[in-house]
């Protein structure tokens, strides 16, 4: 599999490629300017996933258009804010997603939401995440299912989650599990 990863920062950029590339992604490519980009469109015979942080600005719905005519089979525009109009320019340009959050970067306050909960409930939190159950949690770490399940409601408000899966996802988010 080939991979493009388009970000101007490099930290993100790195940890995320290394990251891809760990976990058996095949070729994995960088990209750190509008001008890197163009000449890899120019150049390139595609690959498989194409990720383009709308941190360019306003070249980034013409990279993506490029990028998707290559043609990458899947380009997904990494949106670093909440606004909706880079969002709607990168799907309009032909992104086929879009994720939110900076990639492979954590976010500042994730990490700081998770930096309130205690031991145990970080880990209760890493079973939830393996997929375990209150009982099985429960017997492992010597605790009620009632305190596991009492766990949880304090961590979901903590992380201002409402359930489960959403916990897992926050605490990957913000770098604490993978």
């Amino acid at each position: 599999m080939t991979v493009l990863i388009a970000d101007p920062v490099p930290s993100s950029r790195e940890r995320l490629a290394t990251e891809l590339a760990s976990g058996g992604a095949g070729q994995v490519i960088q990209a750190d300017s509008v001008r890197a980009v163009e000449i890899l469109i120019e150049n390139s015979t595609g690959g498989q996933l194409a990720l383009v942080s709308l941190g360019f600005g306003d070249p980034a719905p013409r990279l993506i258009r490029g990028l998707a005519q290559v043609p990458w089979t899947r380009v997904l525009a990494v949106a670093l804010s909440r606004q909706p109009e880079p969002l709607l320019a990168a799907l309009a340009a032909g992104a086929t997603g879009v994720l939110r959050g900076h990639p492979g970067g954590a976010d500042p306050d994730l990490s700081g939401r998770l930096g309130r909960l205690t031991a145990r409930e970080l880990d209760v939190l890493r079973l939830v995440a393996e997929g375990r159950t209150n009982k099985w949690i429960a017997e492992q770490l010597s605790l009620s299912a009632l305190t596991v399940k009492s766990h949880l409601a304090r961590i979901s408000r903590k992380l201002g989650t409402g359930d489960r899966s959403h916990q897992v996802a926050v605490a990957m988010r913000a770098g604490m599990m993978r």
